[in-house]
């Protein structure tokens, strides 16, 4: 498996047989250039992590471009044929199992209503486990090869951050959601993570593709 990050949630994950964009939105750069996918998937509807903007456009530009969302994105943003994911729902995407888990979107306020958020396990034969979350760290999966934490949001704090990786056990972890964050922040965020969260810390930046080592 290869994962690409193009800022922010952004991911471009490949494996033997398929290419899948994951969160496509305002806070990421570089994804509308990409041809040969064969799918997006989306976790929620807020525009970091799909861009209203430019998503329409791109999908109309590929015919035929399956696409994956939380329903409230179906409901936001022009997306003919987009399909509606939940909460234990299963997609194949070629040698790809994608499995739906969460479905809620991580507190922001007690005044602010929670919206649907569904977190994404990118499972293939002889490949590493990857786990997208969204915008949501409650939901845990098991045999997890690859952590996307979230590095900062309105919703979270270092604590839980840490917790939520430990959660997993992820053997790898790599940075998403830090779109709000200086270099500085950032730093101080990944030092927590990498001392005492438990996986091995991976500091993808965008645009770096990395090969999951395979992990016996």
């Amino acid at each position: 498996m290869q994962i690409t990050r193009f800022g922010h949630s952004c991911l471009l994950v490949e494996t033997g047989h398929a290419r899948i964009l994951v969160d496509p939105g305002n806070y990421s750069d570089g994804w509308t250039d990409l041809g040969g996918l064969d799918a997006v998937f989306v976790t929620h509807r807020h525009p970091d992590h799909v861009d209203p903007a430019r998503f329409p456009g791109f999908v109309a530009d590929r015919p035929g471009l399956a696409v994956y969302a939380e329903a409230g994105v179906l409901a936001d943003v022009a997306t003919p044929g987009g399909v509606a994911l939940e909460a234990g729902r299963q997609v194949a995407v070629k040698d790809v199992r994608v499995t739906a888990v969460g479905g809620r979107h991580a507190v922001i306020h007690p005044e602010i209503p929670r919206i649907g958020n569904v977190g994404l396990v990118f499972a293939a034969p002889g490949e590493p486990v990857l786990f997208h979350p969204g915008d949501e760290i409650d939901t845990a999966p098991r045999d997890v090869d690859v952590l996307a934490v979230p590095m900062m949001a309105p919703w979270s704090k270092v604590s839980e951050t840490v917790e939520f990786v430990r959660a997993v056990g992820a053997r790898f972890v790599i940075p998403i959601h830090d779109g709000l964050l200086n270099d500085r922040g950032f730093a101080l965020i990944a030092d927590r993570v990498t001392l005492m969260g438990g996986g091995e810390f991976v500091p993808l930046g965008s645009g770096w593709p990395w090969t999951v080592p395979v992990v016996r």
